[in-house]
């Protein structure tokens, strides 16, 4: 039984990690469309850290789905929602530092966090389905 639970997991990481390895990608070539438009030195630091941030909340809340999945449609569902606010969240804190810091773009930032995000969820929907 042990081993069982112990493979089931390893099956849910090893999916996680593919999955935070695919949303990269996902996350690089929005990056780089959005490289293409913004060329300044402060525009390119908000691309970056904007598709960072992307990929980060896009990845944790995979695996969160995929690890809450396991476990019942509920938990899945809780999984989604804290998914959801996390990126909400995760967008108020780069609207926050775009006010404080006027080193980095408030556009390049927010539009390549936002294009980062739905490029990432497509990698999701792709890897998480519902039975």
């Amino acid at each position: 039984m042990v081993f069982i639970i112990s493979s089931r997991r390893r099956t849910v990481a090893s999916n996680a990690a593919r999955a935070a390895l695919e949303a990269a990608v996902a996350a690089l070539l929005a990056g780089g469309g959005a490289a293409l438009v913004w060329r300044a030195p402060a525009d390119r630091l908000g691309i970056v850290v904007g598709v960072f941030v992307a990929w980060l909340a896009s990845s944790v809340s995979a695996g969160a789905l995929m690890a809450a999945k396991e476990r019942s449609t509920e938990a899945f569902w809780w999984a989604f929602g804290a998914g959801m606010a996390l990126r909400f969240a995760a967008l108020l804190a780069l609207m926050v530092v775009t006010v404080f810091d006027k080193s980095l773009s408030a556009e390049a930032l927010l539009l390549s966090y936002s294009f980062g995000v739905l490029s990432c969820l497509l990698i999701e929907y792709r890897r998480i389905r519902l039975k």
